[in-house]
Order: structure tokens, then sequence, then C-alpha cells
């Protein structure tokens, strides 16, 4: 029986890898119009997984993901990471995925959500995302309009 030890070295080594392919995969997906919201890397006995939220600027047809995945399946192919194969998983981050970074409200332009702010005794805001930058959001509902620093905001869900 291997040492307690050896059952932590995975997680670390994981994660190293997991960074690893989100820098190879940044600037070939950059160059298709796309960008990584979310990546998982899971192992269930000798199966490896990968799973990719992906933003495209392209918009979420199947067709756009199929190729997503070719590009993504390209680069990861291309290297000795998974030599007993993988499974690969392409998506859209979905709907109902909670808006927590910059890129999340860029790509989301136009939606109307529902805002939670990081002081939680402030009232949350509905309204439609006009602008964002890595800095603040703007928001705007009926007439108003406010500018809210991302740093306040806790996270955003889409109102369907």
């Amino acid at each position: 029986m291997s040492p307690p030890f050896v059952y932590w070295k995975r997680p670390v080594a994981d994660e190293k890898l997991k960074e690893e392919i989100l820098a190879r995969l940044e600037q070939p997906l950059r160059s298709e119009g796309a960008e990584i919201a979310s990546m998982a890397l899971s192992r269930y006995k000798h199966t490896t997984t990968l799973r990719f939220f992906v933003y495209s600027s392209h918009g979420t047809k199947l067709d756009e993901y199929a190729r997503l995945s070719r590009v993504i399946g390209d680069v990861i192919d291309g290297t000795d990471w998974f030599r007993n194969g993988y499974t690969l998983e392409v998506s859209s981050p979905g709907l109902d995925r909670p808006l927590t970074e910059a890129r999340d409200f860029k790509y989301r332009i136009g939606e109307t959500v529902r805002v939670e702010f990081v002081d939680s005794k402030r009232r949350k805001l509905t309204a439609e995302i006009v602008s964002a930058s890595n800095s603040e959001v703007e928001f705007r509902h009926e007439d108003e309009v406010w500018h809210v620093p991302l740093a306040e905001i806790a996270r955003a869900k889409i109102v369907f």
C-alpha cells in the first residue's frame, strides 16, 4: 500500500496541469474569438475528463462549439499530457452560471441580471448590463444608469 502522502500529490499535480493547459489554450482560442470561462479536470480510475466552459464571440450554436472542441482537442493532442486518452467536453457557460468576473459581464452585455453585492446590506439590483471593463460594470434600469466597481459585486445571475 502506498504511503498516505501519495494521495495528496495528484491534486497538486492536476492544478499545475490545469494551469499549463489553460496557458497553452489561451492564444489559440483568442485567435478564434473565444475565451475559457472555466475548466474542470477530473479523473476516475484510468479515465480523465476535461470539461471546458467557453465564451465565444460567434454565439452559442452547436457548430461553433464543435469547432472550438476541435481547436482544443488539436492543442491537447499535440502534447503528451494524456497518454491513456481523455474525454473532452466543450460547451457554453450556460445561462444559470453566476457572473463574477469581468469577462462574464463582457459576454453578457444586453442581458438583464440580478446583482448581489459584497456588502450584504446593500439592496440587490435588477438591471441590464450596458458595458463592462476590467474594473467596473455599467447597468441600466429604465432611465437610470449605475457604474458599479467590479470589486463591489459578489455575483450576478441572468433573469429569465
